[in-house]
């Protein structure tokens, strides 16, 4: 038991560390292509962050394990859009920008409906997958546009190529796919041996590991007083986890959905994009009396599967 749990946690200390690696030269790539903040800190930034899910669902569904992958997008979004998003305001209660209540909270709700109304066959299948990331153009488009009507010419001097920073980002999203695999190798093992089922599995050990990108990023945003940058990364990773990883997942191989996924968790997980933008568009800022309901949901969420019980939908 020991050595798995060695490896199972520096495989998380990889994904940890990688996904650092590529954050960090995020800006200076981003300067030398002249793209806009924006971008960076809701695109760029969600993508890099969403790379630990992809990982791991794509190497859980290779390994025979669709309901850990689905379980791992389902779950990873639900940790950080309770727990995440519940401990940075209990921390500091997070003022939320006009963007940020009319764009990202309104597509995080579509995209796990989106993602919900697939899944109510019990299949996602690739033409699923294709529809899943062709909704994701125009959140991507609308966010670009944004960018652009927002964006100041840059007064510093060009940039010069960044080759070592692109080398260091490859070598950062080298150590997210190990990390990845190694997650899903030995975190299996531990499951298999406290009798956990695949979709427990991916709810817990590999959605929390795989969050761990999330909370680090937006604590930092909250303790640096930029809340916008919370939130927003919070929501605009979620918005690509449930559109391009889960669309990719189905195009790399179609995925039978457990039961419980459609009967529990995605509901639940439209549950609390609902109630998440009630608290951010009724005073314009996420309180700590908030951020408790939203841990409380999280409880909620955890004991459902270990308790295995499901709601039933008309």
């Amino acid at each position: 038991m020991l050595i798995p749990l060695l490896i199972f946690s520096g495989g998380i200390a990889l994904l940890w560390s990688g996904t650092e690696l590529v954050l960090r030269r995020i800006p200076k790539i981003a300067a030398w292509l002249r793209v806009s903040p924006l971008v960076v800190t809701v695109l760029l930034v969600a993508v890099m962050t969403s790379l630990p899910e992809l990982c791991v669902s794509i190497f859980a569904s290779l390994s025979g394990q669709p309901a850990a992958a689905m379980g791992n997008i389902v779950g990873s979004n639900f940790v950080t859009l309770t727990f995440v998003a519940g401990i940075c305001a209990l921390w500091r209660p997070i003022t939320v920008g006009p963007t940020i209540r009319e764009r990202e909270s309104s597509w995080m709700i579509l995209s796990s409906s989106l993602l919900l109304i697939l899944s109510m066959d019990g299949t996602l299948s690739r033409t699923d997958g294709v529809i899943l990331i062709a909704a994701y153009i125009p959140y991507f488009r609308r966010t670009v546009d944004d960018a652009r009507e927002q964006r100041r010419l840059p007064s510093i001097a060009p940039i010069s190529r960044p080759s070592r920073d692109l080398l260091i980002m490859v070598i950062g999203v080298g150590m997210v796919v190990l990390g990845a695999n190694w997650i899903v190798g030995q975190g299996t093992l531990l499951a298999r041996y406290l009798g956990m089922s695949d979709l427990l599995i991916g709810v817990t050990f590999y959605a929390f590991g795989t969050s761990l990108p999330e909370l680090a990023i937006a604590l930092g945003a909250i303790l640096h007083h930029q809340a916008d940058v919370t939130l927003g990364e919070i929501y605009a990773s979620n918005i690509f986890t449930g559109l391009v990883v889960a669309g990719l997942l189905c195009l790399v191989r179609p995925l039978p959905i457990d039961p419980l996924i459609t009967s529990r968790d995605l509901p639940l997980l439209i549950v609390a994009g609902v109630l998440l933008q009630i608290f951010v568009t009724t005073h314009g800022q996420f309180v700590r009396s908030e951020a408790l309901v939203m841990i409380a949901l999280f409880i909620l969420f955890l004991s459902a599967q270990v308790m295995g019980f499901s709601l039933a939908l008309p």
